[in-house]
């Protein structure tokens, strides 16, 4: 029986490892003009292009390991059933989960694996990369270019537009402030211009229908007109590499989510009680009991009031602490949003992980219910069912965030659906020998269309 479960094994790992650097490959593919770009216009190093690769990996890693599972168990099974080996199994008496029982096996070692990378590779490598990306950017003065914010990190300039066309390089109503040592000040405004690369660290911007506004040492002000005007940006060749101490969601571990959710519940715990106290302190205040803080208005009003006035200061009161309260709800509320994305990236950290369990239940029945010649028709089906998976994952990380569907059902709710799925499909192939009749759904489904295709020639 070893010797079976190893051949098994022997079976999964060559078309585990092909597909998962089948897909791995895919992913990269819209990564790689970004990466060519880094190297032709921007100058960087093929050096830093590739370290910047490398840290990008672990992150496409996390997602197409359990992705090459299904497709690795899928083709496996698929072969030894078209081979009828597991026919020769059943005929000595083999129960199919001796073939079950390494793969999941496999993929349990692959979860506990895959958690702790998560926790302790993933992490560190999403904040390296991110920092580095930075760095690189800085290096290319266009691109720290932002519509409707100062650009003030490009030494002798200020510059802010209000629209940028990436593609074309278009600005649109640009200010720059320049301010060059041992020159007077000036101040350009634009209606129009456009970003021209001239290497890894320079550009020239061509400015079209604006003035220029420049006042001299002496406190001469001068203002000039022009048609075109050119401005040549240059920023330092080196990469400069900084080290920012802050992190995303996706830049941390679950222990440190895990803290930095506690502390984010705790403050919306203590909104919670401001807004309770606040809420009601004009009712307290009708009882006598209490007045607002220190240095507004008691409510209600002395009675020595007339009645315009005290209507006025009642309806004052009123209105301000309604305000208060509407800002202390919507502090609540946001602290509750990012509470909620923090424990969905928990979650994530576990339940894409644990998929490689699900995608072994699956991948058996799936693999058994081929036939010789349809392993396509397998494949495609696998590939539905992560289209499906993974559909279901980021619509369900959506709502967790909008609070809508709690974090931990957003995240294991198709890791529960497929698993049922997978548990039910697997008891079936150990009794009966097509666990899912792909042929006959096939057949039928080539039935119809031939159906629809001679109503239509009719």
């Amino acid at each position: 029986m070893k010797k079976l479960q190893l051949y098994t094994i022997r079976e999964f790992v060559p078309p585990f490892l092909l597909s998962a650097g089948i897909f791995t490959f895919v992913m990269l593919l819209d990564k790689l003009l970004d990466l060519l770009d880094m190297i032709v216009s921007k100058g960087v190093p093929v050096r830093t292009v590739i370290e910047v690769f490398l840290l990008l990996l672990p992150s496409m890693v996390a997602v197409v390991i359990p992705m090459g599972v299904l497709a690795g168990v899928l083709m496996a099974v698929g072969r030894m059933e078209s081979d009828l080996e597991v026919t020769a199994m059943k005929a000595s008496g083999v129960s199919i989960f001796m073939m079950l029982k390494p793969l999941l096996l496999v993929a349990a070692i692959l979860t506990a694996t895959m958690v702790m990378f998560n926790n302790y590779v993933l992490p560190d490598a999403n904040h390296m990369a991110k920092n580095l990306l930075l760095d690189i950017g800085s290096m290319h003065p266009a691109a720290k270019i932002i519509p409707g914010m100062f650009v003030e990190d490009i030494e002798n300039y200020r510059i802010i537009v209000e629209e940028k066309d990436d593609i074309t390089g278009e600005l649109y109503n640009v200010v720059i402030h320049e301010r060059i040592p041992a020159a007077p000040g000036r101040t350009i405004t634009a209606q129009r211009g456009r970003m021209e690369p001239l290497s890894a660290n320079r550009f020239r911007l061509v400015l079209t229908y604006g003035q220029m506004h420049e006042l001299a040492e002496n406190g001469e002000y001068r203002k000039l007109d022009f048609d075109t005007y050119t401005v040549e940006i240059t920023r330092s060749e080196e990469l400069v590499r900084q080290d920012r101490s802050s992190r995303g969601d996706r830049e941390m571990s679950a222990g440190q989510m895990r803290a930095l959710v506690d502390s984010l519940q705790s403050q919306a715990r203590a909104l919670e009680d401001s807004l309770n106290r606040m809420g009601g302190a004009p009712l307290m205040a009708l009882l006598g009991d209490s007045t607002t803080g220190a240095g507004r208005s008691t409510f209600p009003p002395p009675d020595s009031l007339d009645a315009r006035t005290w209507f006025n200061m009642s309806r004052n009161f009123m209105a301000q602490l309604s305000g208060n309260l509407r800002l202390l709800a919507d502090r609540k509320a946001s602290l509750l949003r990012s509470v909620s994305r923090y424990q969905v990236e928990i979650h994530k950290k576990y339940s894409i992980p644990f998929a490689c369990i699900v995608f072994v239940l699956l991948g058996i029945p799936l693999g058994l219910s081929t036939r010789k010649g349809s392993a396509g028709i397998a494949l495609g089906v696998s590939l539905l069912v992560i289209l499906v998976y993974y559909i279901f994952l980021i619509a369900g990380e959506q709502l967790a965030d909008r609070r809508m569907m709690p974090p931990f059902l957003s995240m294991w709710l198709p890791n529960i659906i497929l698993g049922a799925f997978g548990v039910i499909l697997t008891v079936r192939s150990l009794h009966e020998g097509n666990p899912l009749p792909l042929g006959r759904v096939t057949a039928g489904l080539k039935s119809f269309a031939d159906r629809i295709r001679g109503r239509s020639g009719s």
